[in-house]
């Protein structure tokens, strides 16, 4: 799927498109390092999927780092 056409859902319920800047920062403020954040971006990229809530991407990508 084509990352840019990615609908994920908010908290809120509201549907927003996927930001690899917002995952990237928000790590980068957890205190991963940029290689860091780069393969973890990666990673949980490939398994994302239409729908898929915030809550479950950030779970994801922290698990890779923690």
């Amino acid at each position: 799927m084509n990352l840019e056409e990615l609908e994920v859902e908010k908290y809120s319920g509201i549907k927003v498109k996927f930001s690899i800047s917002k995952l990237s920062l928000s790590l980068i403020r957890s205190g991963v390092d940029k290689d860091m954040v780069d393969t973890i971006v990666k990673k949980v990229s490939d398994d994302l999927y239409n729908g898929i809530s915030t809550k479950e991407i950030y779970n994801r990508a922290f698990e890779l780092f923690f």
